[in-house]
């Protein structure tokens, strides 16, 4: 774990996280109520749907979410969710702030912010030690720097309150303290069904914690009802294979445990995840507007019976061969390779003996994403990558796919979508000044065998050509592929009209 002070910053992995918010467990101690702003080039939010929090418990791309209340071993903790894979390219910055509205953030003891991965591992630790007077906080913000994302301490307090914090990211405040963001183009969140209470779990084992706060939550329980928490869209992130806890309705937590055994196309229960492990049912609400979630039978099918895991990272310099020690199933289903260059530099990654490249590349934006098909026998692969700086590879389960709904999503290079709605048609605007290739492949299929290999080439354009072409995408789930391109794309997924 690192510990960081005010002002500095620490690396986080481009990853599923959970934040958790904390303070003492002291009887009479002012209530902190977490949130978080998703701000963009210019340091403000763009819309209402942008603040994230107890009443707003969703953003639409999916990518950060308010989960509720832990507490544990004298710990009490509001928790957020973050997948940096699914924030938006105009997110520069992800704001972690806090508010108290019966004290000030002086009278909180042994207030902190704590970033863990989903399965508990500690990433960094910030404690807050010299708050005063202020109702209002910036704990800590995430960051994109040099196509990484880091966490830095802010500590940054408002004797003003929510008001002043609000302020300077661009949220209008009305008369009497309401605030309220500028009107933009971000889709709002609908209200869902709430979650039903949880039943009462097991009291914790008393566990030694430093006076500089928890080492972690876990199996910490949800204390009361989570206000307006939906199924969120297929969650880009890890997603294992995993037994839940006993009990009557317990499911599979999201973003944590996805998968689960059966049959490709077979339903998948899908719940809130416990900050500790295991999740509470919720109803199959999808968030209106959010990408990707037009037919919620296909969303919550997605995923199941494909090989599930946790990611995998390495890194190096030039070249070197690695090995995947994956237990991959024979006629496994491809995953996804993403890959992160420091400089625009060739990059080449291959498996040896096979005649096509997974990467053979310089990236735009340093970054790109290509389905990574393992050998039919299964088990482990072997990579053999070659680029002249530093890189990154990054194995991902495919239910990492970015999802694609209603509206226009635009980026560069190769990427990888799944489509889980009904038919609609697809624009597709591309070009590229260097004269390279596009080609945007479709796959689908009822087993993942079927999933090897593309079903249908969409759109295929050489030597830099200007693609402006309308193609029609079947109902989901389907894959849509960059297979190749370095182009700058941009997407309008229009659904067709009901007969």
């Amino acid at each position: 774990m690192t510990h960081i002070t005010k002002g500095a910053n620490a690396p986080v992995p481009t990853a599923p996280l959970r934040i958790a918010v904390g303070r003492h467990l002291t009887p009479g101690a002012p209530v902190v109520d977490a949130s978080a702003m998703l701000l963009d080039a210019t340091g403000k939010v763009r819309g209402d749907a942008d603040i994230v929090f107890h009443g707003q418990p969703a953003h639409p791309s999916g990518a950060v979410r308010h989960v509720g209340t832990g507490e544990g071993a004298g710990q009490l903790a509001e928790w957020l969710e973050l997948d940096l894979l699914r924030l938006e390219p105009a997110v520069h910055r992800v704001l972690i702030a806090g508010s108290c509205d019966d004290g000030t953030f002086g009278q909180v003891p042994g207030l902190y912010v704590q970033v863990t991965s989903v399965d508990g591992t500690i990433v960094t630790h910030y404690d807050i030690t010299d708050a005063s007077s202020e109702t209002a906080f910036v704990l800590g913000e995430f960051y994109r720097r040099d196509a990484a994302w880091k966490f830095r301490a802010v500590g940054q307090g408002y004797e003003s309150g929510l008001a002043g914090l609000a302020t300077d990211f661009g949220v209008v405040v009305a008369e009497g303290g309401e605030a309220t963001a500028p009107s933009a183009p971000v889709a709002p969140v609908t209200p869902v069904t709430p979650v039903a209470p949880m039943a009462p779990m097991a009291p914790m084992a008393p566990a030694s914690l430093p006076t500089s706060g928890p080492q972690a939550l876990t199996g910490v329980a949800k204390t009361g009802q989570v206000p307006g928490v939906a199924t969120a869209p297929p969650v880009q992130g890890p997603a294992v294979t995993a037994a839940p806890p006993a009990g009557p309705g317990v499911a599979v937590g999201v973003p944590g445990p996805l998968g689960a055994p059966g049959p490709l196309g077979a339903p998948v229960p899908m719940g809130v995840p416990l900050p500790g492990g295991g999740s509470v049912p919720v109803a199959a609400a999808p968030l209106a507007g959010a990408p990707g979630v037009v037919n919620p039978a296909a969303s919550l099918s997605w995923g199941a019976g494909l090989f599930a895991f946790e990611p995998l990272t390495y890194s190096g310099k030039g070249e070197k061969t690695i090995t995947v020690d994956l237990p991959f199933p024979q006629d496994s289903a491809p995953v996804i390779l993403e890959a992160r260059v420091d400089q625009y530099h060739f990059l080449h990654v291959a498996i040896p003996g096979r005649s096509e490249d997974v990467f053979c590349t310089d990236l735009p934006e340093f970054y790109g994403r290509a389905l990574l098909v393992p050998p039919r026998k299964g088990g482990p692969l072997k990579l053999k990558v070659r680029q002249s700086g530093r890189w990154e590879l990054t194995v991902l389960p495919l239910t990492a796919a970015r999802p694609i709904g209603p509206g226009t999503i635009e980026g560069s290079g190769r990427e990888i979508f799944i489509h889980t709605g009904a038919a609609a048609d697809l624009k597709v605007r591309a070009t590229d000044r260097h004269s390279g290739w596009f080609q945007l492949n479709q796959y689908r299929g009822e087993t993942p065998d079927e999933l090897r290999r593309p079903d249908e080439q969409l759109v295929h354009a050489w030597n830099g050509r200007r693609v402006k072409e309308k193609v029609r995408i079947p109902d989901g789930p389907v894959l849509l592929v960059i297979d190749k391109g370095r182009h700058h794309w941009e997407f309008t997924l229009d659904p067709l009209p009901l007969r």
